[in-house]
């Protein structure tokens, strides 16, 4: 399998940023992996802020100790979560997954042609 299909599959699949470690490119994957980091604890940080006020209304008696009533607590919470910021955050994470998949083919891409022409030397 040539490189660049490799690299970028990395990418797309296991991680943001493994197709350019694989490729050697260290600083380059290691910003894809950082900024995807961030982005996912940032998310969680504000699902559990959210679990955490449910958690509080439950034990205060605000909500029924039951499944519907948590449910439609929750509903409630996931329909009043689309903020602006979660709405960019939410872009971020996806542009850095597709520019990591198009960075690590084109890098594999320039190893693949490098790697052909000194066979063909």
């Amino acid at each position: 399998m040539k490189k660049s299909i490799y690299a970028a599959l990395l990418s797309a699949i296991i991680c943001p940023g493994s197709g350019q470690l694989w490729l050697g490119k260290k600083w380059l994957g290691w910003g894809f992996i950082s900024i995807s980091l961030l982005c996912v604890m940032v998310f969680m940080n504000h699902i559990i802020t959210r679990a955490q006020v449910i958690a509080e209304q439950i034990l205060a008696g605000n909500v029924a100790n039951d499944l519907s009533s948590i449910y439609t607590e929750v509903s409630k919470v996931a329909l009043d979560a689309q903020s602006p910021e979660l709405s960019q955050l939410t872009w971020l994470f996806i542009a850095n997954w597709a520019l990591s998949i198009a960075t690590a083919f084109w890098l594999g891409a320039k190893q693949d042609k490098q790697l052909s022409t000194k066979k063909a030397d």
